[in-house]
Order: C-alpha cells, then sequence, then structure tokens
C-alpha cells in the first residue's frame, strides 16, 4: 500500500481536495517520492497556493 501525504497552505482562498491520492489541485502543485521508515515509498503533494505564498518562503 502507498501512503500520499498532502500540504496544504493555511488560511487559503480555496479548499484543496486532500481526499485522493491523485495528483489533481487547480493551483497545481509539486508532487515528491519520500521513503518511509520501513523502507516503503510514498508520495508527498504540496499544493501550491493562489496567492503565491510559497515562492516567497524558499
Amino acid at each position: 500500500m502507498t501512503d500520499t501525504f498532502h500540504v496544504v497552505a493555511q488560511r487559503g482562498l480555496v479548499d484543496h481536495d486532500t481526499s485522493t491520492s491523485e495528483p489533481d489541485c487547480v493551483r497545481g502543485l509539486e508532487v515528491r517520492p519520500t521513503t518511509q521508515e520501513d523502507g516503503s515509498v510514498g508520495w508527498l503533494l504540496a499544493h501550491h497556493s493562489l496567492d503565491g505564498r510559497e515562492q516567497a518562503a524558499g
């Protein structure tokens, strides 16, 4: 079983759908593989905000 983890902006202008493991978001997202403690690989889905605040955090 593959685990999927979502990262979303707090107090965003739109709600992000975190109920699915499919990489689908109105604003786009970054998909990264993550190795878990047991050696299995999961997925990190980092949802982008509509106001672009993640660009300033870099």
